[in-house]
Formats: structure tokens, sequence, C-alpha cells
């Protein structure tokens, strides 16, 4: 089996590459969501989801990384129209490509990793392989 030849560089930065891409779907802080959540109810005169709602609003836009959020929050507070709270994907849609892109980078780097070490292991099965093929003295 021929194996591809890898530069040693892209090997040894692939670490760094997958904690940056992990870094960066990151989540942010409930509590920041929940403040934030807040003060947008209070400037625009709505109210709050009750109860579990209000909670499951909170996970699900507390699982965004940080800066997404900002973003989204930012976005939603400049150029929401309706007259209601907003709702998670009233959020999500202004930064769901890039969240995408996120994912499928952290994935991509993943399956790099994976392919290296079955590369690996095959190298190392090989040559287990030809070790027990030498005849014995």
């Amino acid at each position: 089996m021929l194996l591809p030849d890898i530069p040693a560089e892209l090997i040894e930065a692939l670490p760094t590459a997958l904690d940056m891409a992990r870094q960066n779907l990151e989540p942010g802080d409930p509590g920041e969501v929940m403040a934030a959540l807040s003060i947008l109810a209070s400037r625009r005169g709505f109210p709050l989801p009750d109860g579990l709602a209000l909670e499951m609003d909170v996970e699900a836009l507390a699982i965004l990384p940080r800066d997404l959020w900002h973003k989204a929050f930012r976005a939603v507070w400049e150029g929401f129209a309706y007259r209601r709270m907003p709702e998670v994907p009233d959020f999500r849609a202004h930064i769901a490509d890039e969240l995408a892109e996120r994912r499928a980078r952290l994935d991509r780097l993943q399956g790099m990793q994976l392919r290296l070490e079955t590369i690996r292991l095959r190298e190392q099965w090989d040559a287990e392989s030809r070790r027990r093929r030498r005849p014995c003295p």
C-alpha cells in the first residue's frame, strides 16, 4: 500500500490547529446570555418567556461561541423589527454560516488526525507483519 507523503510541518501543526478549532467552538456563558436577553426584553418592552421556555432559550444560545453570540445579539439588537421577543432561530440566522464553517473546520481537522493515526497504525502493523514473516535462525 502506498501511503501519502505528508509534510512534517503539517503533522506538527495539527494539534495546535485542532486546539484552536475547538477553542473557536467553546460555548459562551449562560449568565451573560440571560443578562443580554433581559436587557433586550426591557429595552423593547417585551415579556421574557416563562420558566422552562426561558431556560431552553438560554441553554440553546449559551452553546454558541461567545464571539458569535455577541455578533448575533448585536444584529438582533440593531435590526429585529418584529413586535415579539426574538427566539433562538432569530439569533442563529445571523451566524449560521460562520458557525457551520467553524464546525466543518473542526470536522476536517479531526478527519486529518484520524487519517494520520490510520497511516501510523498501518505502518506499525506492516512492520509487525514483516517481523513475523522473517524465518527464525
